[in-house]
């Protein structure tokens, strides 16, 4: 089982020698290829081979490209992964409008259910109370937009009145890097899975190729809400320090179905229920709760 997360964040050449990935700077560094879930590359000076790049595909590695900003602006995907791709694109394109409503009605109640969790465990309860009702209000669709109004409160709740996501400010910049990187890990779970991820359940901007990762990620996002306000020191700026330890919340638990998995896990599991739902056209997603921040230890 692949568990290692590189970060790396230096001027090294990266290649591949008898399926272990070589590291190169002033030493010579090598891991199993086998051991690696991911590397994120925060420098824009790293060299990698093009047979490196095809010997991280194959072995279904996630690999970030961060930009001059030291935020993530691309990935790479293996294409070639599922051989039953175009059956799987009909079932999107077919999925019944009024199923699609109701899965959407899902994930936004699972999302603010998962707001209200993150207030409970920061002791904010009279507004853990309040999130836990306006779940209840979510209808079909979200017609009546239930999620801006539990965003409303819970981020002004958490962060402070004056904030907004469209801030141009650290605490942005942490969330936007932690959510960037949990996408990433949502996108390649769809692409293994056939999904065509352009086609959205309920985000449809033509200019997304990610539209069904942005629905997905919905749930996840108070996970990484929670994860910066625990363990990230806002600074002047987005250092390598404050990089590594949101990079680390690849590791943290949360619950599908009342048991624990790692984020990646997790992903594959609701993603896997997200295939079952369009094979049979029904809601038979699976969504993750929130769980605290307990770690994943590999043995």
């Amino acid at each position: 089982m692949a568990f290692k997360n590189l970060f790396i964040e230096s001027n090294v050449r990266l290649s591949v020698k008898n399926e272990q990935l070589v590291v190169l700077n002033n030493e010579e560094h090598t891991i199993p290829l086998e051991d690696i879930n991911s590397i994120c590359i925060d420098s824009l000076r790293t060299n990698i081979t093009t047979y490196t790049l095809n010997k991280i595909v194959e072995h279904d590695i996630i690999l970030y490209v961060c930009d001059e900003k030291h935020l993530p602006k691309g990935m790479l995907l293996s294409v070639n992964n599922y051989s039953r791709k175009l059956r799987n694109l009909k079932r999107q394109i077919e999925m019944p409008k009024p199923v699609l409503k109701r899965m959407w009605q899902s994930i936004v109640m699972q999302k603010i259910e998962n707001q209200a969790l993150v207030l409970k465990e920061l002791e904010y309860y009279d507004s853990y109370k309040e999130l836990k009702l306006i779940s209840n209000k979510v209808l079909s669709g979200d017609s009546t937009n239930m999620e801006a109004v539990a965003a409303a409160i819970y981020f002004k709740t958490i962060f402070g009145k004056d904030f907004s996501r469209k801030n141009a400010d650290l605490y942005n910049s942490c969330l936007n890097y932690g959510y960037a990187i949990v996408r990433g890990m949502i996108s390649r779970s769809l692409v293994m899975y056939g999904f065509e991820p352009a086609l959205g359940i309920f985000h449809h901007n033509q200019l997304n190729a990610f539209n069904l990762a942005d629905d997905i990620i919905e749930c996840f996002r108070p996970l990484v809400d929670l994860y910066v306000l625990k363990n990230v020191t806002i600074k002047d700026e987005l250092d390598s320090d404050t990089k590594r330890v949101i990079y680390n919340l690849i590791n943290i638990l949360i619950l599908i179905d009342g048991k624990s998995y790692n984020i990646q896990t997790a992903i594959e599991n609701v993603v896997k229920s997200l295939a079952t739902s369009f094979e049979n056209k029904s809601n038979d997603i699976k969504l993750p709760v929130l769980n605290g921040l307990k770690e994943y230890r590999y043995a």
